[in-house]
């Protein structure tokens, strides 16, 4: 249990929100419905420091992680989200002056975005992530692409090295102001003057009670100004921070100064406008999924097939908040018996806690479903475009 923010290390307050019995992975590739049922579960009990605004599981448990094993997390199978990352990779390299230049990616997952870099126009990158190993690395890319399958340490850096990229790998750390200090003394031994950060926006999530973005590998939460408040804290000079993603990220670009830093602290302004965000979100949780369970119970009565669309991390803890208790059983009572991906890494495998399969969207057209339900509306149009092409065009698509 967590005593202290892992931020500023204030002491930690009461909890405004938990949800217990989480998978702890929200990735993980798995054979078949035994083991997808005995994944270890943690659970998820947020504070909310009154001194920076830092959002975190006081309940988090490290020790239950395990990144060794097989995990699939790619989202560039979506047209949506490659044009995205597209789209900042070019942005960032013009901006920045990346072109022909080395950047480290710290937190690089499968090399997705590290290829999306090289893409772009950077000469070289290396990847630091415990589950990135050199055989995941494209022969196109091999020379340009280093692959470093560690947890990141500021020896990591080499001289030369011109930004530190850090793209949904802060909200994993649980000790955030030493690895705060340990990228910042990274960037001044390779002599890197700029940091490129993502992170979920925890204001979103909070106004639309998306507790379904909850995830167990989430210990640490941001929002624009505290991800601001936080870059500040270690030494980063007036961090640019913004929203991406139809809101659903949180953008930072910041410059490294050669001053003393500064604590982080809010404004009283921003922390009593993040205290009443928090103060809600258990009774818009509450509202939430009452709602889900209510029309998932009348589709089962009506005996209509639900398929959820989103078998990654979302779709997990959806359906282990809302449906956990009759599809973890095995009584075949849940109304959702199975989930869709469009990453073939995940079809043909099963979802952690509640064993239901991942299928293959064509694999709908067998037995088409009444309703989908899809995890992320920024999916929408490709995935109301999918369904049309296999010939659903009847299939009701909503969006929590």
């Amino acid at each position: 249990m967590l005593t202290s923010c892992p931020a500023c290390h204030a002491p930690a307050a009461d909890p405004f929100f938990s949800v217990a019995g989480l998978p702890v992975h929200g990735t993980a590739v798995l054979p078949d419905p035994a083991q997808a049922r005995a994944v270890p579960v943690g659970d998820q009990v947020l504070v909310l420091c009154e001194r920076c605004g830092m959002v975190f599981n006081r309940d988090f448990d490290e020790s239950l992680l395990d990144y060794t094993g097989a995990h699939e997390e790619s989202q560039h199978h979506s047209p949506r989200f490659a044009a995205y990352a597209a789209e900042i990779t070019a942005d960032w390299v013009a901006r920045f002056g990346l072109t022909g230049a080395h950047v480290v990616e710290v937190g690089c997952g499968s090399g997705d975005f590290a290829a999306e870099l090289l893409a772009a126009g950077v000469g070289r990158v290396t990847g630091v992530d415990p589950h990135f190993s050199p055989d995941r690395v494209r022969p196109e890319l091999a020379g340009r692409l280093t692959a470093v399958p560690e947890l990141f340490t500021a020896g990591q850096v080499d001289p030369g090295t011109a930004a530190l990229v850090c793209r949904h790998t802060l909200e994993h750390i649980p000790a955030l102001s030493e690895f705060g200090a340990e990228l910042v003394s990274g960037m001044r031994r390779g002599g890197a003057s700029t940091l490129l950060a993502e992170v979920p926006d925890l204001g979103r999530i909070l106004t639309e009670g998306a507790f379904w973005d909850l995830q167990y590998e989430h210990c640490s939460y941001f929002t624009p100004a505290t991800m601001a408040g936080f870059l500040t804290g270690l030494g980063f000079v007036d961090p640019a921070v913004r929203t991406t993603y139809s809101d659903q990220y949180v953008v930072a670009e910041a410059a490294l100064g050669g001053g003393d830093a500064v604590p982080p602290e809010l404004s009283t302004a921003e922390l009593d406008t993040l205290r009443a965000g928090c103060h809600d979100f258990a009774e818009r949780v509450s509202s939430q999924v009452g709602r889900w369970r209510g029309w998932l119970a009348e589709r089962a009565g009506a005996g209509d097939d639900v398929v959820v669309w989103g078998g990654g991390a979302k779709g997990l803890t959806f359906l282990n908040v809302v449906e956990g208790g009759a599809a973890a059983s095995g009584s075949g009572a849940g109304a959702v018996q199975a989930v869709v991906d469009i990453n073939p890494g995940l079809q043909g495998h099963y979802m952690g806690g509640l064993g239901l399969p991942i299928r293959a969207p064509r694999d709908l057209t067998g037995t088409p479903p009444r309703s989908v339900l899809l995890m992320n509306p920024v999916y929408t149009g490709e995935v109301r475009g999918t369904l049309d092409e296999l010939g659903l065009g009847s299939t009701e698509l909503l969006t929590v």
